[in-house]
């Protein structure tokens, strides 16, 4: 998710579908399309290797062969004489490659690494759940090796089962299916398959955590469309998702619900749907979720119309936390209680673990050797309103433009005075392959015009200051120029323009951060600075 920004709210009391919703500090009990192509003209030179999707191989020979029928999954030991038996949730979601940033020199995905096994080990009957949107806006690294860093980072994590999110499509289905071929844990998602009715993905998982058996269905969210919103069209235009989520959910608990302990709805659809799906689908006790980012520091209870009773938890995004449920079953009341909540901060308290933080230097080694050396330097801060204006400069050095349409809210961040790293210059140009499978809904575009139509698009650029344009001085009617503009504004002109004026046929040239290196670099070559 993009926009949403992590909610830190004491006390929340709503009702949903006839059920009571209330943020509790307590513990408590509950019942049982194609890719784009740079381009290719000679003013033209993104960096190599260029940003863009890779073209699907055929999904007959790179579906993984899923077994319906998996095993359950043991986890820690059983007395099965104890009065209770208690076991322990930990959980993450939206950790979104993060694992450039560092603590101590180190990743922090190593810090997250190395509490989770410790906690395995103090605690065996741990079950680690991950809730999605691992890819996407944050490492150089991935951007570079098409997810490739991304997907050895998560297999050397202590993950027992994780749904996918909408970030997790980016570079479409090929990549898709070479993680889930490759994964040492179950990936899950009860509500995408191909038009046919198969998929890749297991709807649900079985685990028994010392004595607690328990049961996890998997949910996942919508694509998004090149206006960065949701989209009906299947991800990667073959992988279809079905938005009835009670009724998918509902579907996988009827089935197995009577063969479980705990039932667990493990999903990336945000805190809303959380309490959605959580009020009607009777038989879930836990909703451990993402999407929406939200930092839920204690359990958010949902108390539906027969007086059953589900937890929604969500551990903010970035790895920045780790959520900790200590739990307790009473097999004989066959009642869950939550005995503790917490959510544990990422900093260097936490221990390390050494092997994630070298895998995550070697990757970056290979994929992006410079991602956290400098190759630039801003004589003063250059603030985040100014990024439009430095995009232009740009690709006009870079590709030979005259012109430029581009969002002002397309910018993370602005850049700091000194020293400026590859890393920090993507922080403030996340990329985000909107749909899936293609370039980044930022990405950039070249569109030939006469001075004529510059003129008229130009008068009816709109959006109340949201996009910033670039003009020649005093065009000429009768000469073409080279317009840039965002591939948001380009595939939905009504967002841009009044009127909603049909666009010349634009040719895909590169994501921000391509042009950016390249300036960057080329100024630095000069002895010149970013400003």
């Amino acid at each position: 998710m993009r926009s949403l920004r992590t909610l830190r709210v004491p006390l929340f009391v709503a009702t949903l579908a006839g059920a009571l919703v209330v943020w509790s500090p307590e513990g408590g009990s509950a019942t049982p399309a194609p890719a784009e192509r740079a381009v290719a003209w000679d003013v033209l030179a993104p960096p190599s290797p260029p940003s863009q999707a890779p073209t699907p191989s055929s999904s007959a020979t790179l579906r993984p062969n899923v077994d319906r029928k998996a095993e359950p999954r043991a986890i820690g030991r059983c007395d099965a004489s104890a009065h209770s038996h208690p076991f322990t949730i930990a959980h993450v979601n939206d950790m979104q490659a993060r694992y450039t940033s560092r603590i101590q020199g180190k990743s922090r995905w190593a810090y997250v690494a190395g509490y989770l096994r410790r906690l395995k080990d103090e605690v065996p009957e741990t079950l680690v759940m991950d809730a999605g949107d691992d890819y996407e806006k944050g490492s150089i690294a991935e951007l570079r090796s098409m997810g490739e860093s991304t997907r050895q980072m998560l297999q050397a994590m202590p993950i027992d089962v994780r749904t996918i999110g909408n970030h997790d499509f980016a570079y479409g289905e090929a990549a898709v299916l070479r993680d889930l071929t490759a994964s040492v844990h179950p990936v899950l998602a009860a509500n995408v398959a191909y038009a046919d009715g198969t998929s890749p993905f297991l709807p649900y998982a079985r685990f028994d955590v010392g004595c607690v058996k328990v049961g996890v269905v998997g949910l996942v969210t919508q694509n998004y469309g090149a206006d960065d919103l949701p989209t009906k069209a299947p991800y990667d235009g073959v992988l279809v998702q079905d938005d009835r989520y009670d009724e998918a959910l509902g579907r996988v608990v009827r089935a197995h619900r009577a063969e479980v302990d705990v039932m667990i709805a493990l999903d990336h659809l945000g805190l809303f749907e959380d309490a959605r799906i959580a009020a009607r689908v009777a038989g879930v006790d836990l909703v451990v979720g993402g999407h929406s980012e939200d930092l839920v520091k204690a359990p958010l209870s949902v108390v539906r119309a027969d007086g059953s009773r589900a937890w929604i938890v969500q551990a903010g995004h970035y790895a920045e936390a780790i959520g900790r449920l200590d739990l307790s079953y009473f097999p004989q009341e066959r009642r869950l209680a939550i005995d503790r909540a917490r959510m544990v901060d990422v900093t260097d308290a936490l221990p390390v673990a050494e092997d994630v933080a070298d895998l995550a230097a070697r990757l970056e080694r290979e994929y992006a050797p410079e991602a956290l050396a400098p190759i630039a330097f801003a004589r003063s801060e250059i603030r985040i309103r100014a990024m439009p204006d430095l995009v232009f400069r740009a690709a006009r050095e870079a590709w030979g433009v005259d012109a430029m349409l581009i969002g002002r809210d397309l910018f993370w961040d602005g850049l700091p005075s000194g020293p400026v790293t590859l890393q920090r210059l993507y922080d403030a140009v996340l990329v985000q392959r909107e749909p899936a499978g293609t370039s980044g809904f930022s990405s950039l575009h070249v569109l030939e015009v006469t001075g004529a139509e510059l003129a008229n698009l130009a008068g009816k650029a709109s959006g109340g200051g949201r996009f910033a344009v670039f003009l020649p001085s005093a065009p000429s009617p009768t000469r073409t120029y080279r317009l840039a503009i965002e591939k948001r504004a380009l595939t939905f002109p009504a967002l841009a323009f009044r009127g909603a004026p049909t666009l010349p046929e634009g040719r895909y040239a590169g994501e921000m951060i391509d042009v950016l290196e390249a300036f960057a670099r080329g100024r630095t070559r000069l002895g010149l600075g970013l400003d």
